[in-house]
């Protein structure tokens, strides 16, 4: 074999593994013992993962997954008010896994002042706790909803905190904002698709972006039951069949939607704009526990 071919070899068995890794699994991804082998692999990644809930939730949304892939030794932390965090390691002394709640216990009082940019600095404060505890500089965010824009915006405010995320997947998450949400007050107004969050948010992330940034993964869904076929999707077409949900055009945005749909729950790498891109038939809440986030996990956690 020529040097150039044993070249083009090697770029395309590195470019090709993680998506056959998440499309081979030999074994279910919905058992603990496929999770626990994953991570005695010596191609996966020592980094946490995170988990950030989306609008209205707390440390249950995500906690059906957090307990399977660390068998329920899961570490949780929580906010609390006048800027205190509480972590609890559940006698855990090691957690590779983390779930995070960014919300205050008063969830009225969230209601009523509280926004994407004060979320973002609350993330911050707690990932750089993990960080410390876990002695790693750097962690892996997997963020449903609301809480991808939470996470994007955390990553947008310095350098360190871009560096600080080895890879970031978003679970229906309103990346180009909902319709619906009404231009007021908080964090509904920064949901707005012409809010400014919205607006100063993807601009942010256009230059990283043209210069090849392939460390993010989108996964977007529509709930089929609400729509007569799969060719039938539009734009606006939700992730549970009415105006209040995420139109797929928004979770998967820069108009990456319609290359998606075409193949649906078949990943595809390295895209325009992600590293990963994944289209399914799911409701928004069913997302925090589906086969098709967790094989996409497989992807966030390999080298």
């Amino acid at each position: 074999m020529k040097v150039h071919q044993l070249w083009l070899v090697v770029v395309l068995v590195h470019c090709l593994t993680p998506l056959l890794i998440a499309n081979s699994t030999p074994h279910d991804v919905t058992t603990t013992q496929f999770w626990q082998k994953h991570f005695q692999n010596k191609d996966t990644l020592n980094y946490p993962v995170v988990f950030v809930h989306g609008i209205n939730a707390r440390l249950s949304d995500w906690e059906k997954t957090a307990s399977l892939l660390s068998n329920d030794t899961y570490c949780t932390v929580t906010y609390h008010k006048k800027d205190t965090i509480k972590i609890n390691k559940r006698g855990n002394t090691h957690c590779t896994i983390w779930n995070i709640c960014y919300y205050e216990p008063n969830l009225v009082k969230e209601m009523l002042i509280g926004d994407l940019k004060r979320y973002s600095l609350r993330l911050d404060a707690i990932i750089a706790l993990i960080k410390q505890e876990s002695q790693q500089n750097k962690v892996i965010i997997i963020a449903h909803s609301m809480g991808g824009l939470v996470a994007r915006s955390y990553m947008s405010h310095t350098k360190a905190s871009w560096n600080s995320v080895y890879k970031i997947l978003t679970v229906g998450t309103p990346h180009e904002g909902v319709p619906i949400a009404p231009p007021i007050i908080n964090h509904l107004r920064d949901l707005h698709p012409k809010s400014i969050f919205i607006k100063n948010l993807n601009n942010h992330w256009q230059a990283p972006l043209n210069k090849g940034y392939k460390q993010w993964g989108v996964i977007g869904a529509v709930n089929i039951k609400k729509t007569s076929s799969t060719a039938s999707i539009k734009a606006s077409s939700t992730d549970s069949g009415g105006p209040g949900y995420i139109p797929i055009s928004s979770s998967i945005p820069f108009g990456e939607w319609q290359a998606a749909i075409k193949q649906p729950n078949i990943p595809s790498l390295n895209t325009p704009h992600f590293g990963y891109r994944l289209f399914t038939n799911a409701k928004h809440d069913d997302l925090l526990f589906h086969e098709a986030v967790l094989k996409a996990i497989i992807w966030t956690t390999t080298n």
